[in-house]
């Protein structure tokens, strides 16, 4: 039964929606993850060749380098595999044990509450370094995911996707820092402070820019790439300090 935002499960009920639950993280969950990534890399492969076999034909009569070129841009868009788990992903959130005023628990519906019990009190003491780690694994990966694309893009080319992108990293370094511990702070804050100063240029905007202003803010995006550099190392550091990540918890965090 759902009450507004929140579903609402009878006692008498708990032992199977729990196992549900717990399967469906557990086994169903990752097999889809594996199928997914079986289809994927299907299509990926089949996506590659029709490109080739387009290209081959040479309608366009493009030179060798322009072809590369194009089936660059056309590989850039297709999705992701990371971006397309980020649907299959299961997550159990914080349960809410509501007090019974006068239903006597059964064994198994006591064992379940007891184990539900046990998930809050985990969950609790987790949440807060699940949440600090995920600020330095997301800040690094992003950090990462900026410097590819601000090396890729030149002043004047798709000025309206590029600024609305970059405000998309900005919201998400913005959720990061909420959750941050101070060491990971100052970098998030940085990155943040970049992403302002890109966002809130009026040149980013603009399709037509003069020699100077082009050249003026391609200086700017280098400048910003090489700081950005500082701040992905900073978290790199802090993932394999004590404060951080442990190295097979980086590895598994995916952030997008």
């Amino acid at each position: 039964m759902r009450i507004g935002n929140d579903w609402v499960c009878p006692i008498d009920l708990a032992p199977l929606v729990w196992n549900q639950l717990i399967n469906i993280r557990d086994n169903i969950a990752p097999g889809l993850r594996n199928q997914l990534k079986a289809d994927y890399e299907a299509g990926l492969e089949d996506y590659q060749e029709r490109i080739d076999q387009f290209l081959s034909l040479n309608t366009w009569e493009l030179a060798q380098d322009k072809q590369e070129s194009v089936k660059a841009n056309l590989l850039r868009a297709f999705p992701t595999l990371t971006d397309l788990e980020d649907y299959l992903q299961v997550v159990i959130g914080r349960p809410v044990i509501i007090p019974a005023l006068s239903e006597q628990l059964n064994q198994q519906q006591a064992e379940c509450l007891d184990q539900i019990t046990k998930f809050i009190q985990q969950y609790d003491q987790n949440l807060e370094q699940r949440l600090r780690e995920s600020a330095i694994a997301g800040g690094e990966q992003l950090a990462a995911q900026l410097l590819e694309e601000l090396a890729d893009w030149e002043p004047g080319r798709k000025p309206i996707q590029f600024k609305r992108k970059m405000e998309r990293h900005l919201m998400k370094v913005q959720v990061l820092l909420a959750n941050a511990s101070p060491e990971a702070g100052s970098s998030l804050e940085a990155m943040m402070a970049h992403l302002d100063s890109i966002v809130n240029d009026p040149a980013i905007e603009s399709k037509n820019l003069g020699s100077d202003t082009r050249s003026q803010l391609q200086q700017k995006i280098d400048s910003i790439r090489t700081k950005l550099l500082d701040e992905q190392r900073n978290l790199q550091s802090l993932a394999t300090d004590d404060v951080g990540l442990s190295k097979a918890t980086v590895m598994s965090f995916k952030f997008r």
